[in-house]
């Protein structure tokens, strides 16, 4: 059961801590250190806002819990930067090469700096909605991605966010590099829309009411990305815009309402289990590997 929202809770949150990380980003020479600061005091703020102030009550963490989390979350950042430099190293040159060939270095580097971060969260955001969606769709996919070691977990927090099978951050570490390498985003602006980024996803994972009116039409909030990770299956085929809501919005996968659960099924997998998920799903399981075709929501 859902605890009353506190309004000031729920409408300034999200909007603070994203101006917030913005200033420290800003503050610290816009350098991409500047994302790690930001993400680590977001959580903090998250974490204090969960235990006194949860969307769920009955959802809180015990400290083993969290400590394991957390855990998960270090080693998933670790894997990141692994991949985001073997990316840069093997992929980047090539996309350099095809900019260069086919006069696609487009990026708006006379705009503000700002607004270039702006453009770039956005942007990358529409490249992961139609991977997100892919791996929803496709049994294959979602299985090559481990993406179900993210949706097994049952009662989400900030730190959720992180909790990602080793294989799914050869997804996640694409949409940004792709734009910047093809079309000539900065090395700045990339920074600063991670910033957003990870900032934003700690946000929508927390057990907190956050719903500020007119920032939800276009950024994901929580009650969005809750109700994705519901374990009733045809609520979490939507919102798959972790980040920027208006993409589903505009592609008709939007969808709320109440969430009692979540996870893909009535228990929670062990750890093990979790990273046996690309090979082998509990009976209990219901995802899109369990099951033919995963169409999306439909409204």
């Amino acid at each position: 059961m859902t605890a009353r929202p506190h309004p000031f809770i729920q409408t300034l949150t999200h909007p603070l801590l994203l101006l917030g990380a913005l200033g420290l980003w800003w503050a610290l020479d816009k350098s991409e250190i500047a994302a790690l600061a930001a993400l680590v005091a977001s959580q903090a703020v998250l974490a204090f806002l969960e235990a006194t102030a949860p969307a769920v009550p009955h959802w809180r963490q015990t400290p083993k819990q969290k400590l394991g989390l957390a855990a998960v979350y270090v080693a998933t950042l670790v894997v990141f930067g692994l991949v985001l430099s073997l990316y840069e190293w093997l992929l980047a040159p090539s996309l350099v090469h095809a900019r260069d060939a086919w006069g696609m270095a487009l990026w708006p580097t006379g705009w503000p700096l700002l607004a270039q971060v702006v453009l770039l969260f956005f942007a990358s955001e529409l490249i992961y909605y139609w991977i997100h969606r892919a791996i929803h769709a496709s049994s294959l996919f979602w299985r090559l991605s481990g993406h179900g070691f993210h949706h097994a977990y049952q009662n989400l927090h900030a730190l959720n966010s992180g909790a990602t099978h080793p294989l799914e951050v050869l997804f996640l570490a694409l949409p940004a590099l792709l734009i910047t390498a093809l079309f000539g985003g900065t090395a700045e602006a990339a920074a600063g829309a991670t910033t957003l980024l990870v900032v934003n996803a700690s946000i929508v994972h927390a057990n907190v009411h956050t719903d500020t009116p007119g920032l939800r039409w276009l950024v994901t909030c929580s009650a969005h990305h809750r109700r994705h990770h519901s374990s009733v299956f045809e609520d979490s085929n939507s919102n798959y815009s972790c980040n920027a809501i208006i993409w589903d919005r505009l592609f008709g996968t939007f969808s709320e309402g109440p969430v009692t659960q979540t996870g893909i099924g009535p228990h929670e997998p062990t750890f093990m289990q979790k990273l046996l998920l690309p090979v082998r799903e509990p009976v209990y399981a219901d995802t899109a590997a369990t099951r033919k075709h995963a169409a999306p929501h439909d409204g």
